[in-house]
Formats: C-alpha cells, structure tokens, sequence
C-alpha cells in the first residue's frame, strides 16, 4: 500500500466518534495506569527512573542504575512494556493520528498533498515500541554490559521524544490551517 492510500485510509477512519474514544482511552491511561506506574518504579528505579524516561542517556548512566533494580523491579518494568506500555503507544498513537487527520481534513481539500502529514503521528508510537524492545533487553541482561544496544534505546528514545513533538507542532498547524479556512469560508459565504 502506498503512503498515499495508506494516509488515505487513516484519514477515512478517523470520526469525531473514533476521536472521542481515542481520547476517553488517552484520558484512562493518562490518569489511571501511568501514574500507577510512575509509582511503582519509584520504587525500584529512585529518582532517575526508567530510561525510556530520559530524552537521551548514555550507557554509562544506563549501567549506574539499572544493575542496582531489584529483581522483582526488573521484571515489573519488562512486564509493564510487554503489556499496559504497548497500548500506551497505542492510545495516543490512535488519539494523535485521529486529530491530526481531522484537523488536516478541515484544512486541506481532498487530495491535497499535505493531508499526508497524518502520517508523521505515526513514527512517536512505533519508536516508542522499538524503544520497548530495547529496553527489555537491556533490563533483562542488566548485569551485563551492551553498550552498542545501550546507545540504540537511547537513539529510539530521543527520536521518539523529538518525532512526538514533531507530530503535536503539525496538529497545531493543522487546527491552525483548519480554523483559518473555516474562517474564510464563513467570510466568503455572507459576501455572496
């Protein structure tokens, strides 16, 4: 499929019904599990936390910490992102792809070239469980070093930070775009 057809597609999925359950998920994961979450690896992580949590680590600060997890610790953090993290990504992957087409559709006339820009929301999710991957290894080898899959988590991470800005600052630009167009339609209506 190509990226046109496949932004074509997202771009028919996404309703205001499917934007109102992407964001009651959103709103679930946001205010009950990762808070929850949060706690708990306080607990084994202390102040620096997991390291999908920094915007980039060096394997040196990785192997200051993670050797120092409890075992229960270890194996709570590879639970959560074999389980609640991986529909996380997909919670606000769902709410960010649903908004930005949305808004992109309000914006952009059908087959407008920038309707594609759906399509950078994404690359933040898909990071994101790459990311999970990584960070799995590492934590379950934590006694040993892998400092060259080190390195590739905290690329992941900070490519996942930088592409989640990205896909928020194109959402903005689209309502930006959208409001403005409504606007002029609006203007143009009542001089006719």
């Amino acid at each position: 499929m190509s990226a046109a057809a496949f932004s074509a597609t997202l771009h028919r999925a996404s309703r205001v019904w499917t934007l109102l359950a992407a964001t009651a998920l959103y709103g679930f994961f946001l205010t009950s599990i990762m808070p929850q979450q949060a706690q708990d690896s306080a607990g084994y992580a202390g102040e620096w936390g997991g390291p999908d949590r920094h915007f980039f680590y060096t394997p040196a600060e990785l192997y200051t910490h993670i050797p120092t997890w409890p075992e229960a610790g270890r194996r709570d953090y590879i639970e959560f992102r074999l389980g609640w993290d991986i529909g996380w990504a997909l919670a606000y992957t769902l709410w960010l792809v649903t908004a930005t087409s949305l808004a992109l559709r309000g914006a952009f006339p059908a087959g407008h070239p920038r309707r594609l820009l759906n399509l950078p929301a994404l690359l933040p999710g898909l990071l994101d469980l790459a990311e999970n991957v990584a960070g799995i290894a590492l934590v379950a080898n934590a006694d040993t070093r892998l400092d060259f899959l080190a390195w590739l988590a905290a690329t992941l991470t900070a490519a996942k930070w930088i592409t989640l800005v990205g896909a928020h600052v194109i959402l903005i630009y689209a309502l930006g775009k959208a409001i403005v167009r409504a606007i002029r339609r609006r203007l143009s209506a009542r001089t006719t």
